[in-house]
């Protein structure tokens, strides 16, 4: 009897996202099929994880010869040293590895989605501040699943060239202001 022969091919490292948070979550299952973007998210579905548990599942995907791209917000260092010094150990670890995108807002993704309506880095306390301010585009923002799920905001926030528009914006404010996203660096990195 002949025995079985695999003939499936090695699978290709792709690029990995990682992160941590709901809206994330669906603001990135949202534009992979809008824009084209590849990539596989990682965990399947985003939580409240700390950045002890990010810094594990991007070791994973460098092991797994994956890029990875890493969602995350910064405003947690305001109340949790301990987040604090992890998320500096990140940026001391990866700022400067060609595999590894660290896609940090602060003070959350809010901004991000704020960028494509507004040229702004002023000092916003926290998501909320942001989210007050995004209403006046996106009236009906909210961070719960029921308002999340639905594409639509995610197809506004493409339209019209906008979201070019934020990555403009978000490179050429880099992290000097009080305000700030990276996000513009994964989606160059998912393209």
């Amino acid at each position: 009897m002949a025995r079985k022969i695999n003939s499936r091919q090695t699978r290709k490292p792709q690029k990995r996202v990682v992160g941590a948070g709901l809206t994330e979550y669906w603001y990135l299952k949202h534009l992979k099929p809008l824009i084209g973007l590849k990539f596989e998210l990682y965990p399947r579905l985003f939580g409240n994880e700390t950045m002890g548990k990010i810094n594990k599942l991007i070791e994973e995907g460098l092991n797994d010869n994956a890029d990875v791209i890493c969602f995350f917000d910064e405003d947690i260092m305001q109340w949790d040293s301990v987040e604090k010094e992890r998320i500096k150990g990140l940026h001391h670890k990866y700022d400067n590895d060609s595999h590894v995108t660290l896609a940090c807002s602060m003070p959350s993704i809010e901004y991000w989605f704020l960028l494509h309506y507004e040229n702004t880095n002023r000092y916003f306390a926290n998501s909320h501040e942001v989210i007050n301010v995004l209403h006046r585009y996106i009236t009906h923002f909210d961070k719960k699943e029921s308002f999340l799920k639905h594409q639509k905001w995610v197809v506004e926030l493409i339209n019209d060239n906008k979201m070019e528009i934020a990555m403009q914006r978000a490179e050429f404010f880099g992290r000097n202001g009080a305000s700030y996203s990276d996000i513009w660096k994964a989606i160059k990195a998912m393209k």
